[in-house]
């Protein structure tokens, strides 16, 4: 995103300022309380001093579960796993934003997990990185696409691109909104609001949002030493799964010939690195990946029927789209055909 201009935040602040008092006043104290959250930006600064029930309880408080018994389990289990490898993480070191989503994007394959590692990131580098979700990150494109016309409208963050974009925003767009008063909460507080209860409610036109793939990748771009991806003719996202697993292969040095299982894959090619926004069109890439589907024959296995199956999965409108988690630990092996003569 080009920086904004002074004109673009007065108008930006101007339209805050109407609004302010009306949303900020909305914010849920009871649910998000601020204590807690201003002692934790402060010990995950530092990644070693911070206890396992500080995640759990970081975490609750932004899943919205802050003091409540129990809760969905698929969040119990992304906050399992926070706990368990956090150890390895503390003991890393690297605390910038690549850094922190190349390491947990893999130890949380298989989850939904983009919003969970920028909250993560945020407590981390609080002072570079905002809090983000899909409210505040509507309104933030509200209030863009009212200084900019030809704006194009993203409907949920997904990209590292994403954050930087937001935290920009906010650090332009706070010095000028005088009710904030310099207090960065306050302005979170009311994108939060605005983005959750005004924005959402506001038709956009479908020619003004973001296709489902938020990055556009060029083929041409593509190149390795060891497999030929120009034999790959299809340019669906399945197609675009492998290329860039062949790319993954060639630039660790793994690529000559090696079994792989269906995890080992998945975890070089998760979903946050493909640029595919929408969870279930990357489950439906994976299983298609693993298919024969439109000629694809990217892979063999130790399990011959399993090509079978991933291709009537692939053909079957009612498929299971995450069916493919369930042979994780397959064994599948790239086909030659696509790798260079002499490699």
């Amino acid at each position: 995103m080009s920086e904004l201009t002074k004109k673009e935040i007065e108008s930006i602040a101007k339209t805050i300022s109407e609004h302010f008092g009306e949303y900020t006043t909305k914010y849920e104290v009871s649910k998000y309380p601020e204590e807690p959250y201003l002692k934790w930006k402060e010990s995950f600064s530092d990644p070693k001093n911070v206890e396992p029930n500080e995640i759990s309880q970081a975490f609750e408080w932004k899943y919205g579960h802050w003091g409540k018994p129990s809760y969905v389990p698929s969040h119990k289990v992304i906050i399992a796993k926070l706990q368990k490898y956090w150890p390895e993480f503390a003991e890393t070191g690297k605390l910038e934003l690549d850094d922190i989503f190349a390491f947990w994007e893999e130890k949380l394959a298989g989850h939904q997990s983009f919003i969970t590692i920028a909250f993560l990131s945020h407590l981390i580098c609080s002072k570079k990185v905002e809090i983000i979700d899909q409210h505040n990150f509507r309104a933030m494109n509200y209030l863009m696409s009212t200084v900019r016309p030809d704006w194009v409208w993203k409907r949920v963050p997904v990209s590292q691109e994403d954050i930087t974009d937001f935290s920009a925003f906010v650090r332009s767009v706070l010095p000028a909104v005088k009710e904030a008063k310099g207090n960065k909460r306050e302005l979170d507080k009311f994108l939060m609001m605005f983005g959750k209860h005004k924005v959402k409610v506001i038709p956009v036109s479908r020619s003004k949002v973001a296709p489902a793939v938020s990055k556009k990748h060029d083929w041409n771009s593509f190149s390795s030493e060891v497999f030929d991806i120009g034999k790959i003719t299809l340019r669906s996202n399945a197609d675009l799964l492998f290329a860039l697993l062949l790319q993954s292969l060639d630039a660790d040095g793994t690529g000559d010939g090696f079994t792989y299982t269906i995890e080992e894959i998945q975890k070089r090619i998760p979903m946050q690195k493909t640029g595919i926004a929408v969870s279930s069109s990357y489950n439906y890439a994976m299983v298609a990946l693993f298919g024969n589907q439109r000629g694809r024959d990217y892979f063999t296995f130790g399990n011959v029927s399993l090509g079978t199956y991933f291709t009537e999965q692939a053909n079957d409108p009612s498929r299971d789209n995450t069916c493919w988690k369930k042979y994780l630990d397959e064994k599948v092996s790239i086909n030659p055909k696509y790798v260079r003569v002499g490699k």
